[in-house]
């Protein structure tokens, strides 16, 4: 239970709210009631306290200056403070010096009130749990000089604190053996730690411990430091060979696998002169894991040896130029495949993730600032937004194709409503029926239309003969199933309705200056290029 402390001159007002809610089911016990901020500070200090809440207006010390008192005690509760209608100078005050949140007496309802400290109590639920483990690592801190050294070095490591601030606790601690000519090192990595902790390990505590255990069993050395960096990170510094050391880890990863049922990738590093060294590498480490994005797993990679990151940039300029192409054929929906594809080959080529990311955001703003998207701009940067903060491959393609089809529906109903309406039911009818011949006299018929009239209001609407815009829709695609890897050239001219072949390979020549064969030929060699 949480201690509540209610303060307020008028009595009935403190009797009121001690009454007006079932406290204890929402987890908190009133521990006293105050007439003014001297006694809270009374009880406080008997009792102690989570929640204050406080009239503004007091005789003694009211409620400004009990949040000054309280901010000079460092008290870390929350505080709540009850007002009038006219004292929003006060509560502006208030709020600046500290109050967590405040209501009006004259309009308060029990539910508003249990809202407001159901919010407090997951809060203060949130903070006391960091508290015990903050109470708990200080404790073992304190104990040893092991995990003082540890806790240090996590903190260099992850930039918390500068080498210089490192180097006053050096005397003290003396981390690093000046007589050791230098280190080894490896990091291990949980593989879909996110996943794991959805649907395999709800306490990531208890595997945090599972793991450091059977690190520490496989290092039953001295002179080995491990360093959990989080749940999911471990960094090992060791003064045994390289060799050894590689020996270990993958034992670790055996294990880890064979007890667990969960895979870890490591990197390795050869050397470790210094401590800055180890501040080198552990950033160079950082970035290799960051291949885990294209789905990596249970890898070995020696740091040292690692050639670094592919560079995409002809590949961006060959998939941008494809891009604007689509866009000027109005065929949005494509850039869906050409970018899945380029994600793909990046991965193949071990681009940096976030230059990947990057890539992909520049490709989709090239959609997206096209003439087809006016409005609707908070959809698009939440779409925008996921792809920025795309957590692997998948995620990216799946956040671009998103925003990719969300931006089409738009150009499809911009299009849409420049038509007629006779000519959006055209349009349909051919979609819908793209696998199957298309006649002037079954579109006619379906439409109710005379087929001279058709022809004529089509033509005046788009400014295309409208067998041209039929073949052009099948010839579209066609030229999306080629590129698909199983799909052989008559099961596409089947597919379109086209069941005579060379009819098919005449058409698509015409509309892409290739046959449909060569197309996909071509655009095969590009993809495993």
């Amino acid at each position: 239970m949480f201690k509540v402390i209610i303060a307020d001159d008028e009595k009935i007002v403190r009797i009121a709210m001690r009454n007006i809610i079932d406290w204890e089911s929402h987890g908190f016990n009133i521990v006293g009631l105050a007439q003014d901020g001297s006694e809270v500070l009374n009880i406080l200090n008997e009792n102690g306290a989570d929640l204050i809440i406080t009239d503004l207006k007091m005789k003694g010390l009211n409620g400004i200056e009990l949040i000054d008192k309280l901010k000079e005690e460092n008290f870390r509760g929350k505080i709540l403070v009850l007002s009038n209608h006219g004292e929003y100078e006060l509560v502006r005050e208030a709020m600046k010096k500290g109050a967590d949140d405040y209501l009006l007496k004259i309009t308060l309802r029990p539910k508003e009130l249990e809202d407001i400290i159901d919010k407090f109590r997951e809060s203060l639920e949130e903070r006391k749990e960091e508290e015990e483990k903050e109470a708990q690592f200080k404790n073992e801190f304190d104990k040893t000089k092991k995990l003082a050294e540890i806790s240090l070095l996590k903190e260099y490591l992850k930039d918390d604190i500068s080498y210089e601030e490192l180097l006053d606790e050096f005397p003290k601690i003396n981390f690093l053996d000046d007589n050791c000519e230098y280190y080894t090192g490896a990091c291990i990595y949980i593989d879909n730690y996110k996943k794991i902790y959805e649907e395999k390990i709800k306490d990531k505590n208890k595997l945090s411990i599972t793991i450091e255990n059977i690190i520490k069993e496989e290092f039953s050395v001295n002179g080995v430091k491990i360093v959990p960096i989080n749940n999911h990170k471990y960094i090992f510094i060791s003064k045994m060979d390289f060799n050894s050391l590689k020996i270990k880890t993958i034992n670790i990863q055996n294990l880890i696998m064979l007890y667990l049922n969960i895979k870890v990738s490591a990197v390795l590093i050869k050397r470790i002169k210094s401590v800055k060294g180890l501040k080198e590498s552990f950033k160079k480490v950082e970035e290799i894991l960051s291949l885990k994005f294209y789905g990596k797993e249970n890898f070995l990679i020696i740091s040292e040896e690692f050639l670094g990151f592919g560079d995409a940039i002809k590949l961006r300029k060959e998939v941008t130029d494809a891009i604007l192409e689509n866009i000027e054929l109005g065929e949005i929906s494509a850039n869906k495949e050409l970018i899945k594809e380029f994600a793909r080959r990046c991965s193949n080529m071990n681009v940096k993730p976030s230059a990947l990311i990057n890539y992909v955001n520049f490709m989709c703003e090239l959609i997206e600032n096209h003439e087809y998207v006016q409005d609707d701009l908070n959809c698009i940067k939440e779409l925008k937004g996921k792809i920025l903060k795309s957590d692997n491959i998948e995620e990216l393609i799946n956040n671009s194709t998103l925003l990719i089809d969300y931006i089409n529906q738009r150009y499809i109903k911009s299009k849409e409503l420049s038509y007629k309406k006779e000519v959006n039911e055209i349009i349909k009818f051919i979609e819908k029926n793209i696998d199957k011949r298309i006649t002037l006299v079954m579109v006619a018929n379906a439409v109710n239309l005379n087929e001279s009239y058709l022809s004529r209001i089509f033509k005046n609407e788009t400014g295309k003969n409208l067998m041209y815009f039929i073949n052009e829709v099948k010839m579209k695609k066609a030229k999306e199933l080629l590129k698909q890897q199983d799909t052989l050239v008559k099961e596409v001219a089947n597919s379109i309705g086209m069941t005579d072949q060379f009819y098919f390979n005449r058409v698509f020549k015409k509309f892409y200056g290739v046959s449909p064969s060569k197309f996909k030929k071509d655009y095969s060699s590009k993809v495993l290029s």
